[in-house]
């Protein structure tokens, strides 16, 4: 009886050291948000279809100086001071913008922020 208990513990113990190392990484879930960054633009690229250039893209840098790059494409809204519908074009190297990225690093959203 007490070699069935003790090989029982033993599988017991096994068996949860084995299961604790499959832990999955977390994934957001359907309705969780997508951070907002807020920076200001050092460089904006301007989709030109007649040049090959079929999506737009910003750079921009945090608070930190660190720089990224985000995909816009027609699909994003971009928002001007007033909260007035603007496009890209309209946006300026230095200008403070918030911007909601997709996982992808696309702009959902951009906003110009005083």
């Amino acid at each position: 009886m007490k070699k069935i208990v003790i090989v029982l513990l033993a599988l017991v113990f096994i068996s949860s050291a084995t299961f604790a190392q499959m832990a999955t990484p977390e994934k957001k879930s359907v309705g969780e948000k997508a951070k907002a960054v807020v920076g200001k633009i050092v460089n904006i690229t301007v989709a030109e279809p007649a040049k090959g250039i079929n999506a737009g893209a910003i750079t921009i840098a945090d608070a930190v100086g660190k720089t990224t790059t985000y995909t816009v494409n027609s699909t994003a809204k971009i928002l001007g001071t007033s909260l007035d519908v603007i496009t890209l074009n309209k946006l300026k190297i230095g200008d403070k913008i918030k911007i909601t990225p997709t996982e992808t690093n696309e702009a959902k959203s951009i906003k110009v922020v005083k």
